[in-house]
């Protein structure tokens, strides 16, 4: 799992970076030249850290380990996706209206944004799985947690009595959670 942590925070920092002049054009760029603070590490990494607990201490460690590289994934996807989307994306899309929005909008989609997330989040995968016994099938869980947390993060932050409700820290949170829970609940499902 400590592999899988690495390469999130590796590919956040380096997609944050990139096409910064482009993002800082736009007045989308992350504040303070894309360092974080303690509520985004938390938002992204916290739901790992705690099922990482369960790989030491908990009854079915593999159960814990899909779902803690599954939350990791998940953060890369969503972190991936939306640096590269509002720097290169050409075509950015609202989900529930299917109309086209400014690079940035909460909820947004382009198809290079989900391209580049999609590929962190088998990056990530294969990182924190690369020596494990999970095979394929593991590997599959981890990246279908990723892509239905982050798409149900898009479908909420297009909403907006969603937004009106969560921060960006809130959305973060209940994306890794979605995505760790769901590669949880696959490997617990087929008894991996």
């Amino acid at each position: 799992v400590f592999l899988g942590f690495v390469a999130f925070f590796v590919l956040g920092s380096l997609a944050t970076r990139a096409g910064r002049r482009i993002k800082e054009r736009r007045g989308i760029a992350q504040a303070r030249g894309g360092r974080r603070g303690a509520a985004h590490a938390i938002a992204n990494v916290g739901v790992a850290a705690v099922l990482s607990l369960g790989v030491v201490a908990g009854e079915h460690p593999q159960w814990f380990l899909l779902g803690a590289v599954g939350a990791l994934s998940t953060a890369a996807f969503d972190t991936v996706s939306s640096e590269i989307g509002q720097a290169w994306g050409r075509t950015t899309i609202l989900p529930t209206t299917g109309r086209r929005v400014p690079p940035g909008t909460q909820g947004g989609v382009s198809l290079l944004g989900t391209a580049a997330g999609l590929a962190a989040a088998v990056a990530v995968a294969g990182v924190s799985l690369g020596g494990s016994s999970h095979g394929a099938l593991g590997f599959g869980m981890v990246v279908a947690g990723a892509l239905l947390g982050s798409t149900l993060e898009s479908l909420a932050g297009a909403t907006r009595q969603v937004r009106e409700l969560l921060d960006s820290h809130a959305l973060n949170f209940c994306n890794t959670a979605v995505g760790g829970g769901t590669a949880y609940a696959l490997a617990r499902w087929a008894g991996v």
